[in-house]
This record gives structure tokens, sequence and C-alpha cells, in this order.
């Protein structure tokens, strides 16, 4: 009996530690594995990045293997002798600037790292509206590195209005960018819509030589691509060619090229977007019918009717500043190499499961918009592309406060926080948090979307091999977080709805 009894106690005093021992083990194993499978890095590291280098290899700029080609309608299309395109400072012959011609960015201004050189390719002075406004429409403003900048030919050709185009360009970068898009000027008239600006750090400013013999290892770059017709050179499509900022290792400034192609814009709207979005067929004249119908209707029950007189300039703007317009965002199936244009075409995807709301597999939160399925059941309407509706207005407060909507606005809206990179990634956060605690409303608009160009992401793509070169760049945007949501709050005061 006192021997039964002793190993009871053995088993109870050294066995139960031992195991609640080894399950305390499996578990903390457990849960790090799982950050580092989500990309997720520790909150607790100070180590910053200097803002301008990468600290670890960063990943090629090859377009995705995807039946989705960007230019692919060029293909044995050739360049005519004549540009469709309106180039500035002596280009694309010679590259003819100096700081006089440069300018600071938006937000951090002469304290900021970069310099702006607006207008390196201009689009004609915009006719006047027939309508009661003068430059009423939507540009379409986004951003892009070289490697990236074939993508704005799908652009032009889909979007009803101007595009500004801000490119991240040091050193000889600039130069490269030049060319590619004086060949496409040569190419496609729809590029007389385009506007060109080029964005460097102080410390890499642009140079410009019309041509880059492949043994000038001074240039860091091989050489620039080799064209056979108007379609994306193979160099390119297969990430081959290195640009200097590739080489280099420089973070990308990601709000300072959307700040930039914003400022530039001369409509009184604007649509942010990235080059890699697809816009819906019709979606400029469609949503200024909208937008007169939307003035006219009841805001929101407080008993304020607008009507169009006196013109829209003046009319009612204090009931119109705190709305903008969001643009539900889809990704289509990687097979499929014609992007949907109209709602109807979508629809028909989404029911055969090759289409999803964008980041649906790889960030629930981040694209999934307030009334999504409500959108899904709407039928679209009779008249197609020509009509817009308002589907419902929400503020971006909680549960949706890690929603990162794309929407049509004005240039009157808060700028990017040109303290982040791109590399960091929620770069958006931080102007998103400052629009909640302004009291801004997003209208959901039904009939009209972006399309992000084919290939659906998903959970497997992210591996710790794939994901570990971001982590000290998300620390740095994690640290920048606190700093300016301080800030904002010292300036607008707390609402406990608005959080990052």
């Amino acid at each position: 009996m006192r021997l039964y009894f002793l190993m009871r106690c053995f088993r109870l005093k050294i066995l139960g530690p031992v195991f609640f021992a080894f399950t305390c083990f499996t578990l903390i194993s457990e849960i790090f594995r799982w950050r580092k499978t989500w990309g997720i890095s520790p909150r607790n590291d100070d180590s910053v990045p200097n803002g301008e280098h990468f600290s670890y290899p960063q990943p090629q700029g090859v377009f995705n293997q995807t039946n989705f080609i960007p230019g692919q309608f060029l293909k044995g299309v050739f360049p005519k002798n004549e540009s469709y395109c309106q180039f500035s400072y002596g280009t694309p012959e010679y590259f003819n600037w100096t700081d006089k011609y440069t300018t600071v960015s938006p937000e951090l201004g002469e304290m900021g790292p970069y310099r702006i050189i607006y207008d390196v390719l201009k689009v004609p002075d915009i006719v006047e509206n027939s309508g009661p406004v003068k430059n009423l429409g939507v540009t379409y403003c986004t951003h892009a590195t070289p490697e990236f900048v074939y993508h704005i030919v799908e652009i032009v050709r889909r979007w009803d209005g101007p595009v500004s185009l801000a490119v991240y360009a040091p050193y000889t970068d600039a130069g490269l960018t030049v060319t590619v898009i004086n060949h496409l000027c040569h190419c496609l008239p729809e590029m007389s819509k385009l506007s060109l600006h080029l964005i460097f750090p102080v410390s890499h400013p642009p140079i410009f030589t019309p041509f880059f013999p492949s043994h000038r290892s001074d240039l860091n770059i091989h050489q620039f691509p080799t064209f056979t017709d108007c379609s994306v050179p193979e160099s390119v499509l297969n990430g081959k060619l290195q640009t200097f900022r590739q080489k280099e290792g420089l973070t990308y400034p990601v709000n300072v090229g959307r700040n930039v192609a914003r400022t530039a814009a001369k409509t009184s709207h604007v649509l942010v977007s990235d080059v890699e979005l697809l816009p819906s067929q019709g979606l400029v004249p469609a949503f200024l019918s909208m937008l007169a119908r939307f003035r006219k209707q009841r805001i929101e029950g407080d008993g304020v009717v607008a009507d169009l007189n006196p013109p829209l300039p003046v009319m009612q703007e204090s009931r119109m500043k705190n709305f903008v317009f969001v643009l539900p965002v889809f990704e289509v199936d990687e097979k499929e190499s014609d992007v949907p244009g109209t709602k109807e075409e979508l629809l028909d995807l989404y029911a055969q499961s090759k289409a999803v709301y964008f980041h649906r597999w790889v960030c629930l939160h981040c694209q999934r918009f307030p009334g999504l399925q409500r959108w899904l059941q709407r039928k679209p309407s009779a008249e197609g592309t020509k009509v817009i509706q308002p589907l419902l207005v929400v503020r971006r407060e909680f549960p949706y406060h890690r929603w990162e909507p794309i929407y049509i606005g004005t240039n009157r809206e808060p700028l990017y926080s040109e303290q982040l990179t791109w590399e960091g990634q929620q770069d958006k956060m931080t102007q998103m948090n400052e629009m909640c605690l302004m009291g801004y409303r997003f209208v959901i608009l039904d009939g009209a979307f972006l399309i992000h160009t084919p290939g659906i992401k998903r959970r497997s793509d992210i591996t710790v091999e794939r994901t570990a070169w971001r982590h000290p760049h998300e620390r740095h945007n994690i640290k920048m977080y606190h700093s300016i949501t301080m800030r904002m709050m010292r300036k607008y005061g707390a609402n406990t709805r608005c959080k990052l």
C-alpha cells in the first residue's frame, strides 16, 4: 500500500509538471509558427530601417504569370512616326531639367527626402465642359515604378478622362521611364490623356541618356528593354530588366506617389488607385450623372435638399465636402485573360467562383466592403454601364476600422502619410483614420467597380521565406502609426470608434 501511494505521488509531482510544461512548449511553438506564417511581426522591437534602403532582398517586380499580360492588345502593333503625347523639359530626346523645375513632396515638404518634377508629360488643356462647371470630371491618379509602367495602357484605354501617373524614378530609372513612355506614346492614341510626374530622392537625382550600353556598370542598370512591337518587352515581362531602385534596394515611397498624382490633377474629382486596378466601363460619365442626382437628393434625412442652382462649385459645398464615393474592388481567376468591364460580366464570374472581392483569401477585412452581399444580389441596371447608383452610406468606424476603401473624392481630402513605405504595408491606414476622425461618410456605389489584373492571391502564397524581408519595414510603419495617431488625436480629439 505504501509503495503504491509513493508511486502515485511520484507520478503526480513529477509527471504532471512535465506534461504541463510539454503542453505549454507545444502551444508556444504553434503560436510562433502561426505568427511567422501569417507575416505578423513583433511590435516590441524598436529597430527601424533608415527609410531608404531594404534590409532584406527585394522581390523582383515580375508580372504575375497569368493569362493576362498588360498591353497584350498591342501585340503586332508597331509604333507610328508621330507621338500622341506632349512632352516637356526637352524630353524625349534629352532631359533638360534643373533644380528650378523641382518641387518638394506634398505632405512632408522641405523636411522630406524626395523631390518632384511635375508634368514631364502634359495633358493638353482640358476643354471647358459644356455644363455649369469648368473641369468637371474625374482624374485617375496612380503611381508606379518603371517595371510596372506598361500597366498604364490598360488604364488609359478604359478611363473616360485624364490619367495622372507618378513614377518613382531615381537616377537612371528616369531615363528608363521616359523611354518606355515615349515608346507607348507612338503606339496608342489614348496616351494623349496621360500626364507624367517623376519622383526621386535628393540623394539620387535623375539622369537621362537615350541609350544605356550593357557594359556601363557605373550606371547600375543592364540596358533598356528591346522593343519588337508595341507590346510589353520580354525582359520586362520575365523580370530580367533590373531597375536602379531594385539594384540599390531603395524603398518605395508609395504615398508620395499617391499624393503627387492627386495634386497634379486638374479636374474637380480624383480617383487615387493602383496601377494594376482597372476600372469598369463607362465609369466617369455614369459617375458624374450620379453625382448630379446625389446633390439633388435629401442628405441623410436632415431636411436639406440641394438643387442645381446656383452652379455646382458653390452649391451646398458644406453638405458635400465630407462625402466620398467608394468603388468596390474585385480580383478574378488567373486564367481569365479578359478583365470584366460590366457588372453582368463580373457577377457571371463570381457565380462560377472565378471572382472574389479583393484580398478575400489573404486579408478578410481589407476590402470586404459594407453591403457586399446586397451589392452582389442587386441585378445590373437595364441601361448597363450608363447608370451608377448609391447603394448605402456608411462611416469607416468599428467594426469597419480595418477597411481600406478606394474612392472617388476631391483634392480636399487628407493627404497620405509620406512617412510610410509600401514595404511596410497598410500604408493607407493613417489617412483612413484621419477621415474617420473628421466624420467622413463613404457612399458605396453600385454599378461601378475596380478589377485587379487577373490572379487571385491566396494564403499559400504567404510563406516565411517570401515575407521575412518585410518585417523591419512593418516595424517601421507600426512605429509611425503611433506617432501619426497621437498627432491626429491632438488635432481632432479622440474617438474610440476610429482605430488603426
